[in-house]
């Protein structure tokens, strides 16, 4: 026999399936804390994980209509939450050294070498410069504040004046945008001015 939270998450994942995205914020708001606690027991980057947080709940909505049913919505995020953050960790990028470590010499870098760093860095920042404008002033400053200033999302929430919720939403869908158009440069390998 079902009881009242089953029946209760069981509407709930109806009405998800439905395209309700007043469906998705309730649960976005339950349970939101718990999967980022469940989620730093896999992981310690902080960011990681609440990336792969915030993919979970782009991913429910995006394929809503293939979700299977259920009435034990909690059950059903965390281990989704745990085989995204396991996917993801093995297909995370690895940051190759520059020539001179890979051949393992201690001498300095050639003209050459350092001429296609700076090069690399030119290009990079240029792209990072294209990107950005395809961010909202919100996204862009709680990016900053995040990042730059190593705010906690409390902090971030106050100086934008909205909910906690809310900032990691603004700051995630920032870095999604940025991911997008940025796909094989590695974004936070130092650190970042936006405006």
């Amino acid at each position: 026999m079902k009881t009242k939270n089953n029946k209760a998450d069981a509407i709930l994942w109806k009405d998800l399936k439905k395209g309700d995205v007043l469906a998705l914020g309730i649960i976005y708001d339950t349970y939101i804390d718990d999967l980022f606690e469940f989620g730093m027991h896999y992981s310690q980057d902080k960011s990681y994980v609440m990336d792969c947080v915030h993919d979970l709940f782009l991913d429910l909505y995006k394929y809503r209509a293939k979700l299977i049913d259920t009435d034990n919505i909690k059950n059903y995020l965390f281990k989704s939450l745990k085989r995204k953050i396991n996917r993801k960790y093995h297909s995370k990028t690895v940051n190759i050294p520059n020539a001179a470590v890979l051949n393992n010499r201690n001498s300095i870098p050639s003209i050459e070498e350092n001429l296609i760093l700076q090069e690399h860095n030119t290009e990079k920042i240029q792209k990072l410069k294209k990107a950005l404008v395809l961010l909202t002033r919100r996204q862009k400053e709680g990016i900053s504040l995040r990042f730059n200033e190593n705010k906690p999302y409390e902090e971030i929430a106050e100086t934008l004046n909205v909910s906690i919720q809310t900032s990691r939403t603004i700051i995630y869908r920032g870095i999604k945008i940025l991911r997008q158009h940025l796909a094989t440069i590695s974004l936070f390998t130092g650190t970042l001015f936006f405006f």
